[in-house]
C-alpha cells in the first residue's frame, strides 16, 4: 500500500491519448474529471464579449460557439494528480491562466498581471507561509514558486494551516505543493524539504532564482541568516508574525539600499548571535524587536509567550485567522513593491484584522 508521502508532490501532465487510456485501464481508482467542456465555454465569452448577458443555451446553439468549439476541440491536455487518483481534460497552460486570472482584471492590469506571474518568490516555513504561498499563487503572483520547510504536519497545525487530518506526518512542503498545483496544475513549485539554510539559500540567490523572499522561519539565527544573504544579493524580505487577531508585517527592501537587520545595525545581531538563545531571550527579541515592544502586543500573546518561557504550553499561539489574513496582507505588498511604491520603503507596519 502506498502512503501519503510516496504519492508525489506534482501532477503529471499527459499529451499521448495512449497513455491516457493506459491509465483509466490500468487503475480502477481514478476519477475521470472533463474539465475542457465547460472552460471552452468560458473561453468563448472571454474572446467574444458581444454574447455577454446573452442567453447562453441559445449562444451554445450560434454558429460562431460551434466553430468555436470545432476551432479549439483538440486544444486539450491531461493533468493527473497521482495523491488524489484524479485525472482531468483541460484545456492547455495559456488558455488556463488567461480564465484563471481573468476575474482579476482590471484591479490587476494585464502587465502587471504578467510582471506578478514572473516574480519569483521564496517562501520559508509552511505554518503561517503556507497560507502565504497558496494566496500568492490563487493571486496568480509567482508562478515559479520556492517553498522550504523540513518538519511534518502535526494535528495541532491544523487550527491555521490548510490541509486535512488524512495529511498528518506529510511534509509540508508537499503539502503545500499539492494545494498550489490543484490551483494551478502549470505552476512550477521548488520544494525545500529539508529547509532553508546559509548554504542552500545562497545558492539560490546565486543563480538568481529568486526574487523576494517571504520569511516565516521560527529558528532565529536563520531569521538573521536569510537577511545576511537577502542584504548581501539586494532581494527584499517580508514577514508575517502573528498577534493575536492581528499581525505585523515586515518590509526590509534590500533591493533599495535598506542596510540592517530588524532596523537594526548588523553589529548588534552579530553579538547577541555570539550564544546559543535561550526561550527566554527569544521571546524578549520577538516583542521587542519584531513586534516593536510590549505596548503593540496583544495581552493575550503576552500570556502565551509567558507560559512558552515557562514551559506550560508547548508553543507559541497562534490563529488560523491571522495566517490567512497574513496571506492577504504579503499578497497586497508583493503587488505593491511590483507597482514600485515607494511607501513600502519601511522596516515595520502594524496592522490589524478587522
Amino acid at each position: 500500500m502506498k502512503t501519503s508521502d510516496s504519492l508525489g508532490d506534482k501532477p503529471i501532465l499527459i499529451k499521448d491519448y495512449k497513455k491516457v487510456k493506459e491509465l483509466l485501464k490500468k487503475n480502477s481508482q481514478v476519477t475521470y474529471v472533463d474539465a475542457f467542456s465547460h472552460q471552452l465555454k468560458e473561453l468563448f465569452f472571454i474572446r467574444n464579449h458581444k454574447f455577454i448577458g446573452e442567453d447562453k443555451k441559445k449562444v451554445y446553439k450560434d454558429k460562431a460557439f460551434l466553430d468555436f468549439v470545432k476551432e479549439n476541440m483538440n486544444n486539450f491536455i491531461h493533468i493527473y494528480y497521482p495523491w488524489n487518483y484524479t485525472l482531468i481534460k483541460s484545456v492547455k497552460k495559456n488558455d488556463y491562466l488567461t480564465l484563471k486570472t481573468n476575474r482579476n482584471r482590471d484591479l490587476i492590469t494585464e502587465e502587471e498581471q504578467k510582471k506578478l506571474s514572473n516574480f519569483k518568490i521564496g517562501v520559508f516555513g509552511m505554518s503561517v507561509g503556507s497560507n502565504i504561498a497558496f494566496v500568492l499563487t490563487q493571486a496568480g503572483i509567482s508562478n515559479s514558486i520556492t517553498i522550504a520547510d523540513f518538519d511534518n504536519l502535526d494535528t495541532t497545525n491544523l487550527n491555521r494551516i490548510l490541509a486535512g487530518v488524512h495529511q498528518i506526518g506529510l511534509n509540508k512542503t508537499v503539502i503545500a505543493s499539492r494545494r498550489i498545483y490543484e490551483d494551478n496544475p502549470f505552476a512550477e513549485v521548488t520544494l525545500m524539504k529539508k529547509g532553508v539554510n546559509a548554504k542552500n539559500l545562497e545558492l539560490l540567490l546565486k543563480n538568481k532564482k529568486l526574487n523576494c523572499i517571504v520569511e516565516e522561519i521560527d529558528d532565529f539565527p536563520v531569521k538573521i541568516e536569510v537577511r545576511r544573504l537577502a542584504l548581501k544579493y539586494k532581494i527584499p524580505v517580508l514577514m508575517i508574525t502573528d498577534n493575536g487577531d492581528g499581525v505585523v508585517l515586515h518590509i526590509e527592501r534590500y533591493d533599495l539600499g535598506y542596510n540592517k537587520i530588524f532596523n537594526k545595525d548588523i553589529s548588534y545581531w552579530n553579538n547577541i548571535m555570539k550564544n546559543k538563545l535561550t526561550r527566554e531571550e527569544a521571546g524578549g527579541l520577538i516583542v521587542n524587536d519584531i513586534v516593536g515592544g510590549v505596548d503593540k502586543v496583544d495581552p493575550n500573546m503576552i500570556k502565551s509567550v509567558k507560559k512558552v518561557i515557562n514551559k506550560e504550553l508547548v508553543s507559541w499561539s497562534q490563529l488560523g485567522s491571522a495566517a490567512i489574513l497574513g496571506g492577504v496582507i504579503v499578497t497586497y505588498a508583493v503587488k505593491e513593491i511590483l507597482k514600485n511604491n515607494k511607501k513600502l520603503y519601511i522596516t515595520k507596519h502594524y496592522t490589524l484584522s478587522v
